[in-house]
C-alpha cells in the first residue's frame, strides 16, 4: 500500500495590508483609536482635569474652618491604636519606638489641618498689589504645592495683574511667608538654612530626615542658598541704617534702653583666615596663558565684640563669654568694618567706659580701628608678640633646643615688663653677629616691635593677676585682672567658623560662602528670629 505524505505549503511573507489587518483584529475594538478619537479623548481629559481643578478651587474658596471631619478623626484614632498595638505586642521596643510611631500617626492629620489653616489665611488676604496696594486686575485662582514640616500642602491662591508695576502677583504668598517661587514653608526654609550652614548638605539631608522632613539634596542646597541671600539683604538693611549721624545715634539709643548699668569695658578682637574658592575652577590654563596666577585661597575677615562684664566661668573654672557679637565676611575689609561697627553699637559702644581693640598686629586691623574706633585703646595680642620672639630663637638655635629656650626667656620677660625699648635694643645689638639672611629676619621682627611698641602694655594686668593668685590684690587689681591680654576670643571664633568652611574637600564660590557665612553669623548673634519671625528669640552663641 502506498502512503502519501502531505507536504507543507511553502510559506510566504504576508503583505503590509494583511499585517495591519491582523494587528487591528488582535486589538479590542475599544482600544482602537484614530487621530480624531485620540484628539477627542485628550480634549475630554483636559476638560475633566479643568473641571476637577475648578471644583477644588471653589471648594477651597468656600472653606470656613480649619478642622478635621469626624471620619478623618476616626481614621486617625484607628491608625494610632493600630500602631500602639504593634508596640505593646513587642516588649523589647522602648520609648524611642513609641515616639516614632506616634509622630508618624499624627503627621497626616496635622498636614490636613495645616493645609486648611493655610487655605483660610490665603482666602482672607485681599487680592491687592503688595507694593501699590491697589486691586489686581484679571483675578484668577491657581494652586501651589509646597513642602512643609508635615508633608506636601496644596494651597489655592487668588492672583491678578497690577497695571502700575506691570506684574502678576499672588498676595497670599506674601502673607504665608512664601514670597516668589519659594518651594517650601517658612519652617522648612529655616531648617534648610540652619542645617546647611552647620554641615555639608549631604549630612543635612540625613539630619532633616530624622526631623521628619523628606527633602532632596538639590532642593535643600538651593533653599539654603536662597535663605543666605535673604540674610545678606537683611544685613545690608542693618548696615544701611548707619548712613547718617542721626541714624547712628538712634541705633546707639536702642542699645542703651533699659535700667542703668555699671561702667563696663567693650572688647573688640579682629582677625582673618583663608578659605578655598573655586570661582576660577577649570580656567587655570587660560589664566596662565594670560599671565595671571590662579587664586585658590582668599581671606575671610572676622571680628567679635563683647562686654568684659559678660565674661564668667563654668563649673570647671573655665572662662566663658556669656554674650557676644560676631562679624564675618568675604567681601573685604570695608564690609567687615561696617558690619563690626553696627554690631559694636548694638553691644553698647556708645555707653562703654573704655573700648579695647586687640589684634595680632596686622596693619589693616589698626587702620580699621583708627577709622571706626578712634578713641579705643589698641593692644597687641601677647601670644603673637611672644611668637615673633620665638621665631627668632628657632631660627638662631633650632626649634625646641635648650639654647633657644635660654636665649628667649629674658626677652619674653622684657615683653611682660613693658620693656619694649630694651627688647628692640637687644635685637639690634644682635644683628651684626648674624649672617645676612638672619639679619633680614631679625630686622623684620625689630620693625614689628617698633610699629607696635605703644600697643604692648601688659605689666599692669599681669601684676594684678599675680596679686589675685597670691591673695594680696586690691579691688582695683581685681578689676584689672579680668582684662584680656590676648585675642583668644577671636582665635576661637575663627576656628569655629573653619569647622564648617574648611573641611576636607570643601570648595566654595564667593556667593556661596558669603551667603552661608551670613546665616551662621546671624545665628551666633542671637538674631535668627528677626529673619524667621516664627522662631523663638534666642541668646547669642558664644
Amino acid at each position: 500500500m502506498i502512503t502519501t505524505t502531505a507536504m507543507p505549503h511553502p510559506t510566504t511573507e504576508p503583505s503590509r495590508q494583511l499585517r495591519r489587518a491582523q494587528a487591528r483584529a488582535a486589538v479590542p475594538a475599544a482600544a482602537q483609536t484614530t487621530p480624531q478619537t485620540e484628539g477627542r479623548r485628550l480634549t475630554q481629559a483636559i476638560l475633566d482635569a479643568a473641571s476637577a481643578k475648578a471644583a477644588a478651587a471653589a471648594q477651597a474658596a468656600t472653606l470656613a474652618k480649619a478642622q478635621l471631619a469626624q471620619a478623618e478623626v476616626q481614621a486617625w484614632l484607628k491608625d494610632m491604636d493600630a500602631r500602639l498595638a504593634v508596640i505593646f505586642a513587642h516588649p523589647e521596643q522602648n520609648l524611642g519606638e513609641i515616639e516614632e510611631e506616634l509622630a508618624g500617626s499624627v503627621k497626616e492629620p496635622l498636614r490636613l489641618l495645616a493645609e486648611r489653616a493655610a487655605q483660610l489665611k490665603a482666602n482672607a488676604v485681599p487680592c491687592q498689589c503688595p507694593e501699590h496696594h491697589c486691586e489686581l486686575m484679571d483675578q484668577k485662582f491657581l494652586s501651589r504645592t509646597i513642602y512643609s514640616r508635615f508633608g506636601l500642602l496644596t494651597i489655592w491662591r487668588r492672583y491678578g495683574f497690577c497695571s502700575r508695576c506691570g506684574q502678576w502677583h499672588f498676595p497670599a504668598d506674601y502673607a504665608l511667608g512664601l514670597g516668589r517661587k519659594a518651594p517650601a514653608s517658612p519652617y522648612v526654609q529655616e531648617i534648610s538654612a540652619l542645617l546647611v550652614s552647620k554641615m555639608p548638605v549631604e549630612q543635612a539631608v540625613l539630619v532633616a530626615q530624622r526631623l521628619g522632613l523628606d527633602l532632596s539634596r538639590c532642593g535643600m542646597h538651593q533653599e539654603a542658598h536662597r535663605q543666605g541671600l535673604k540674610a545678606q539683604d537683611w544685613r545690608a538693611q542693618l548696615v544701611g541704617q548707619l548712613g547718617t549721624w542721626e541714624q547712628i545715634q538712634q541705633v546707639a539709643s536702642v542699645a542703651a534702653e533699659g535700667p542703668p548699668v555699671q561702667p563696663f569695658i567693650l572688647v573688640i578682637e579682629i582677625d582673618a583666615w583663608d578659605i578655598r574658592e573655586r570661582n576660577d575652577w577649570g580656567k587655570t590654563k587660560e589664566l596662565r596663558q594670560q599671565g595671571k596666577k590662579p587664586e585658590r585661597w582668599h581671606w575671610v575677615y572676622m571680628a567679635t565684640v563683647f562686654r568684659l562684664d559678660h565674661r564668667g566661668q563654668t563649673a570647671g573654672q573655665r572662662a566663658v563669654i556669656t554674650q557676644r557679637g560676631y562679624a564675618a565676611t568675604r567681601l573685604g575689609i570695608e564690609a567687615l568694618s561696617a558690619q563690626l561697627y553696627r554690631e559694636a553699637l548694638a553691644r553698647g559702644l556708645g555707653q562703654a567706659q573704655l573700648v579695647l581693640v586687640i589684634a595680632d598686629g596686622a596693619l589693616w586691623i589698626w587702620n580699621l580701628a583708627k577709622d571706626r574706633f578712634p578713641d579705643a585703646r589698641q593692644q597687641l595680642d601677647l601670644f603673637h608678640a611672644e611668637e615673633h620672639l620665638w621665631a627668632v630663637a628657632h631660627d638662631l638655635y633650632g626649634k625646641g633646643t635648650p639654647e633657644a629656650q635660654a636665649w628667649v626667656a629674658p626677652l619674653l620677660q622684657q615683653i611682660r615688663d613693658d620693656q619694649t625699648v630694651a627688647l628692640i635694643a637687644a635685637l639690634t645689638e644682635l644683628k651684626p653677629r648674624l649672617m645676612e639672611a638672619q639679619q633680614k629676619k631679625v630686622q623684620t621682627q625689630i620693625e614689628y616691635f617698633e610699629h607696635n611698641a605703644q600697643r604692648m602694655k601688659y605689666k599692669e594686668v599681669l601684676d594684678a593677676r599675680k596679686a589675685c593668685e597670691e591673695g594680696t590684690s586690691t579691688q582695683e587689681q581685681k578689676q584689672l585682672a579680668t582684662r584680656p591680654v590676648g585675642s583668644g576670643a577671636i582665635e576661637s571664633a575663627c576656628r569655629q567658623y573653619q569647622c564648617r568652611f574648611k573641611r576636607t574637600g570643601q570648595f566654595w564660590t564667593t556667593a556661596g560662602d558669603e551667603a552661608l557665612m551670613c546665616l551662621e553669623t546671624l545665628w551666633r548673634n542671637g538674631r535668627w528670629h528677626e529673619l524667621y519671625p516664627h522662631a523663638k528669640p534666642s541668646v547669642a552663641l558664644n
